[in-house]
């Protein structure tokens, strides 16, 4: 007789550590929900408004099929490695990129996107609820409010996340019905010209050029890293290279083409309701109200979708930070493992939501755009890195080998994505090359292999893990 507690652990550990065994894998169908709804939010239709703003949204929208060409590249390259073996994303960078104790700077890549995410949502459900309620921001309303968010995220995360597999499909098609209803009302209802509000150009600058359009495509590629690494979460989960693909396509078609649309048109249509809604009942001039209306997105479904789209903004946006969550306490998971400390992963779904709490204390919403640029940099990198290892290095210097037999730690992998990512950054702050996620990748493909095959060779020495298993 299996024990309970024994259940329970199973449950909330949720193969953090160990391969997905065959009986466990499922289809596209089933997938592409949870790839469609982690980016069916507020967040990501923020970076669409950002996009389309500074760009106008005729190359905010190049710059979404660009990012979704790329991002189904790269997410089905990494997503049938993670298929493969049946691990995260994280857990994967032991045998590829990083080592066993090396896979700590991967893990901690992929907190500081996951992480970021979730606390950025946090905030701007935090600032929905305040508008909703008619509240104003205090220490007492923020402790009750996120309090209320973070046992939510907990606990839908280690017992209710199937329940949130099953309502993502409903969550997504409310929030786009919600969506829907606000761009018709906003265009047809209205009287507005539809052909004006969708070729509105940039509303952050007087031109329209290549400045513009590298700018849209920067915001948006930091959000096609963060897919690649987290649907290589999902495909593990996925039966046939076919499955992958369709994971892939179906989440970047959603976040880099439909939510930027819908993130562009809902801004352009409904920020000036919002502005005069700041002007009259806050007491703030117009360009005060302007400055400020972005960061609040939640508003403009309040005012704009009343009470119905509030609750499916939230459900929506609630079913991805339960998925945030989860993701975090698998890097989590993986990196404490890689250090020694093998804790149950209910004890990582608590530290991820404590640590989104501090990156918001420390006005993470304020920064969005530097965390984006280091976002796309640093996750591009590590995606990189992993495939070249995975179907490059390995199949050139190591034919043959036991998979069994992997590296404690691999210095080309973390000096790589130092140094790619270092160069990137430096190359794109002083101006000489703008699109750093491109330099990166570059940089990447060409540094790691010739670190990997030349200068720090794999050893006979080796650290060992099971086929089931990987050992910290």
């Amino acid at each position: 007789m299996i024990d309970p507690g024994h259940r329970l652990k199973a449950k909330m550990d949720d193969h953090a550590l160990e391969q997905v065994p065959e009986n466990e894998r499922k289809s596209w169908i089933q997938l592409s929900n949870n790839a469609m709804g982690i980016c069916s939010t507020l967040l990501i239709m923020l970076f669409g408004a950002l996009a389309t703003f500074t760009a106008g949204l005729g190359y905010g929208l190049l710059a979404g099929i660009i990012c979704l060409i790329v991002g189904t590249i790269f997410g089905t390259l990494l997503g049938n490695i993670a298929r493969k073996e049946g691990l995260s994303s994280t857990v994967l960078t032991r045998k590829y990129g990083f080592g066993v104790k090396g896979s700590v700077v991967s893990s901690l890549v992929f907190c500081f996107m996951i992480l970021g995410m979730l606390a950025l949502e946090n905030a701007l459900l935090y600032h929905g609820v305040l508008f909703f309620f008619g509240l104003k921001p205090s220490i007492l309303n923020a402790i009750l409010i996120y309090g209320l968010f973070t046992a939510c995220w907990v606990l839908l995360s280690l017992f209710g996340i199937k329940l949130v597999y099953r309502i993502a499909s409903i969550a997504i098609i409310g929030f786009l019905g919600v969506l829907l209803y606000i761009i018709i009302d906003a265009t047809v209802l209205s009287g507005n010209s539809v052909m004006s509000i969708l070729s509105f150009g940039s509303q952050f600058s007087d031109s329209t050029g290549i400045v513009e359009f590298i700018g849209a495509v920067n915001i948006v590629i930091g959000a096609t890293g963060a897919m690649t690494l987290v649907n290589a979460d999902t495909s593990r989960y996925a039966r046939t290279k076919k499955d992958v693909l369709m994971i892939n396509i179906f989440g970047n078609l959603m976040q880099s083409i439909v939510m930027l649309l819908a993130g562009g048109i809902v801004a352009y249509v409904g920020i000036d309701s919002v502005v005069q809604f700041y002007v009259a009942n806050n007491g703030m001039t117009a360009v005060q109200a302007r400055a400020i209306a972005l960061n609040d997105l939640a508003s403009f479904f309040i005012i704009l979708g009343g009470v119905v789209g509030f609750i499916l903004m939230f459900l929506a946006n609630g079913k991805a930070q339960v998925l945030n969550t989860y993701s975090g306490s698998l890097a989590l998971t993986n990196l404490f493992s890689a250090v020694g400390w093998k804790g149950n992963r209910a004890i990582f779904v608590v530290i991820a939501n404590i640590l989104a709490l501090i990156m918001i204390y420390g006005n993470i919403l304020g920064l969005v755009e530097s965390w984006l640029d280091a976002l796309g940099v640093l996750t591009t990198c590590m995606a990189t890195i992993i495939i070249v290892d995975y179907y490059f290095v390995k199949k050139r210097t190591l034919p043959g080998i036991n998979n069994s037999e992997i590296d404690s730690v691999n210095m080309a992998g973390i000096l790589t994505l130092i140094f790619s990512s270092g160069i990137a950054l430096y190359l794109s702050t002083a101006k000489i090359f703008p699109i750093p996620f491109v330099a990166s990748t570059i940089l990447s493909l060409i540094i790691y292999p010739v670190l990997r095959m030349y200068v720090f060779k794999q050893k006979s020495t080796m650290a060992q893990h099971t086929d089931t298993k990987l050992q910290g």
